[in-house]
């Protein structure tokens, strides 16, 4: 084998295993307000990843808005924290290659020691149409 080819196969290869781990991320998104629709900036964001106890952590910008990009897919529990505020702790999040759930947090005046959980399923990461009860 050529020099040339053997350095070209190499390269192929690296790329092939980048794109591979591109793919397996997603990301979480939304707005943090409080109970009466106001935003709530600097409020701290956590998402804990169950299956491995990954961490990562952001804070809600001026506009109550945040972003944790490139989240290993799997399963997570999100738990959002402001003083002056419950603790608004929301598991069952899943994420799934290529989903960017968006999940907005409305926090509740109270005491910090205080927590507000909400479970979810995987069926609440992916939208769908409302179907009227039946």
């Amino acid at each position: 084998m050529s020099a040339v080819f053997k350095t070209t196969l190499v390269g192929l290869c690296l790329c092939i295993g980048v794109s591979a781990q591109a793919v397996s991320t997603s990301q979480i998104s939304g707005v943090v307000q409080d109970s009466t629709g106001l935003v709530v900036p600097a409020a701290t964001i956590t998402v804990t990843q169950t299956a491995t106890g990954l961490t990562r952590t952001t804070a809600s910008g001026a506009d109550g808005s945040y972003v944790l990009p490139n989240l290993p897919v799997g399963p997570y529990r999100l738990q959002v924290t402001k003083e002056g505020f419950s603790a608004a702790v929301q598991s069952g999040i899943v994420l799934q290659v290529d989903t960017n759930p968006v999940i907005n947090v409305t926090l509740k005046v109270g005491s910090v020691s205080e927590q507000v959980v909400v479970e979810a399923s995987a069926g609440m990461v992916e939208r769908s149409p409302c179907l009227p009860k039946s």
